[in-house]
């Protein structure tokens, strides 16, 4: 009687257990749709350190004689992030199989320069006239600081390499977010990851 009761509580067991693990293709597809993925994800900030160069022109008339073209040199600090627009992902289940499409990563936001940088005490400044002036100005130092901005986010642009780490990186975030949310089991399904080029 004894071995009965144990045999019954085994295929209990055995029968709870099997169940909880399997998740048929509907429940899986509908779990994948809620998934929430919306908004941008950022995956990767890069560091920059550089210098801007920023010209000043002397001015033109009676009043400009003998003016001098002036230079500015600033030393600066700023950060960028990187990351994919993650309303571009596509999920799309095929059986035991979730196929993923991310998107190219791009910049997120606007690059953030430390403004204590275009402090006038922190520029390296050409040689101003003797007669006339042509001093920098605060004007001069924030285009200098617009101009730091723009270099930042160009060099980011074209940095093919942090673009793709970028990419590559939002794969574990969304992988996780399946797993979580799907209650999925790794030994019964795969995921595939698709990368646009």
């Amino acid at each position: 009687m004894k071995d009965v009761k144990i045999l019954v509580f085994l295929i209990i067991i055995t029968v709870v257990l099997t169940g909880c693990g399997n998740i048929s293709q509907e429940n899986l597809s509908e779990n994948i749709k809620k998934i929430e993925l919306t908004g941008n994800l950022v995956t990767y900030q890069a560091y920059y350190h550089n210098v801007v160069e920023y010209e000043k022109k002397a001015g033109s008339g009676l009043t400009h004689w003998f003016e001098k073209d002036r230079k500015l040199f600033a030393e600066y600090t700023g950060t960028i992030k990187y990351g994919i627009n993650l309303s571009d992902v596509k999920i799309d289940v095929k059986g035991n199989q979730i196929n993923v499409f991310i998107p190219k990563a791009t910049i997120i936001g606007e690059p953030n320069v430390d403004k204590d940088d275009f402090k006038a005490e922190n520029f390296i400044e050409s040689k101003d006239g003797i007669i006339n002036k042509n001093p920098i100005t605060a004007d001069d130092s924030s285009e200098a600081f617009d101009q730091a901005q723009k270099d930042i986010k160009e060099n980011a642009l074209n940095d093919i390499e942090l673009l793709s780490m970028a990419q590559k990186r939002a794969k574990v975030v969304i992988e996780e977010n399946i797993k979580q949310f799907s209650g999925i089991s790794e030994k019964k399904y795969t995921i595939n990851f698709e990368y646009e080029q």
